[in-house]
């Protein structure tokens, strides 16, 4: 009898769903709003930014491994034995509680603020690990890579909901069309309807996806429970990394990739309103081309990675993302920019959409909730140093400072382009750490999805 592969399914669709949420927050939060309300808005610095974010990313590194492993162990029964399902419950109210409540608290107490909004991200990362490893629950072997990118696909639906929903909250209107009894107020306003939109569409996964039963291998049998054995398991797993050929290699890259790919979303918006010029209504269109193209490219690659080598098909995409980076870094001409948003889109959404069932190839079943742990680990360390040297990019090239004022004259550069060239040299970067993860990358082991058994 045939096993059912189809993915517009009760549970499939409840899964994706929080993909859908959880971008609302991920696209509106860190990509649109909260970074130029700060920065632009408010005056401050990229660096006080590039802080609350990076301590965000320390805490999720150093917990969320442990606790991706304690989601591992079996035992109980009915609800009592969805532990991921409980730790995805627990941080998805953590994260629409700390939006709520960075989104009350005045500007004045900008250290509460910050405070408030490090909590958030924290919670919304960290729930993207049992999210994750929920995918093993909804899919199986020969449609990992499409299940995957449909829960892609569709965050990037709820990306573009999400802004069409909020920017007449930001602006009173939507691309000109005056919206009744409502003024704009500004950025900040984006926050509150986020919380709200994030807590509504992650509702159904609770509702409807019940977790694969634990392996109840001897391995597990056998090993302790709490925090502490947790970090002794996995620092075990480290050591013993041979039996699971490429996995520590992947995580290695991973961090090089994500390092680029984080910076790049929570910057987009300050690199296209410092270096482009545009608009609050241009950016929003800017993110919901890029978004269109995101979910096509999610779904596509995905697929794409159920037929051939996943390795090979993110080899591809990273590759796609060094000369894109570059593209941006020495192009001049805005219309260009609304060429490369697409391609952006395309690569980013596949990044993602393969990635997860790559990890899962390599890892072993009755760990993966230990691997996206570690996973999570490899990520956030990148998403803690990609901001950082963000920042300290523009910063040391910034004009006044030694460095820029040398590099603007030694190029011969006009007042405005020495403004912008702190923001080049950052992409520049990213496109360096890409280059590195990719050399790294090169000697994970070929293997294709239906291979996971």
């Amino acid at each position: 009898m045939k096993r059912e592969t189809g993915i517009f399914k009760k549970d499939v669709i409840s899964w994706a769903l929080y993909d859908f949420a959880n971008t609302i927050y991920s696209m509106n939060i860190l990509s649109l709003y909260f970074a130029g309300w700060l920065i632009v808005d408010l005056g401050y610095q990229d660096i006080h930014y590039s802080i609350a974010y990076s301590s965000s990313m320390v805490l999720a590194a150093i917990l969320m491994p442990a606790l991706g492993a304690l989601s591992d162990k079996p035992g109980g029964r009915g609800l009592a034995s969805q532990k991921k399902l409980f730790f995805l419950a627990i941080f998805t109210i953590g994260a629409v509680i700390s939006v709520l409540l960075f989104s009350i608290t005045p500007a004045s107490l900008i250290i509460v603020v910050l405070i408030f909004f490090a909590l958030s991200n924290f919670f919304f990362e960290g729930g993207m690990v049992f999210y994750n490893t929920l995918l093993d629950s909804v899919s199986k072997e020969d449609n990992i890579g499409k299940v995957s990118g449909f829960g892609v696909s569709l965050g990037y639906l709820g990306s573009i909901v999400g802004m069409l929903l909020v920017l007449p909250f930001v602006t009173g209107s939507l691309f000109s069309l005056e919206i009744p009894f409502l003024e704009g107020g500004g950025k900040s306003a984006a926050f509150l309807p986020t919380a709200f939109l994030y807590a509504i569409f992650a509702i159904p996964i609770f509702l409807f996806v019940r977790e694969k039963p634990a392996p109840k291998t001897k391995e597990l049998q056998k090993s302790s429970t709490g925090i502490i054995a947790a970090y002794k398991g996995i620092w075990q797993t480290i050591k013993s990394s041979e039996k699971y050929p490429g996995l520590m290699r992947f995580l290695i890259s991973d961090y090089f990739f994500e390092d680029a790919i984080a910076t790049v979303i929570i910057f987009m918006a300050v690199f296209t309103e410092r270096v482009l010029g545009l608009t609050a209504d241009d950016r929003t269109l800017f993110f919901i081309v890029s978004t269109v193209f995101a979910m096509v490219g999610a779904y596509i690659f995905g697929m794409l990675a159920d037929k051939y080598s996943p390795k090979k098909i993110l080899s591809l995409l990273v590759s796609g993302w060094i000369l894109i980076l570059l593209a941006f870094t020495f192009n001049s001409e805005p219309a260009i920019f609304w060429i490369l948003g697409p391609i952006v889109g395309m690569l980013l959404g596949g990044v993602w959409a393969v990635s997860r069932p790559l990890l899962m190839i390599l890892s072993p079943k009755e760990k993966l909730g230990e691997m996206f742990g570690l996973f999570s680990l490899s990520g956030r360390a990148a998403a803690i140093c990609g901001p950082l040297m963000w920042g300290a990019v523009v910063w040391f090239f910034k004009k006044g400072n030694f460095a820029g004022d040398y590099l603007s004259s030694m190029l011969n550069l006009s007042v405005e382009e020495s403004e912008k060239l702190p923001y080049r040299l950052a992409v520049l970067s990213l496109a360096g750490m890409m280059a590195v993860g990719l050399y790294i990358f090169r000697k994970v082991p070929e293997r294709k999805i239906d291979s996971a058994k």
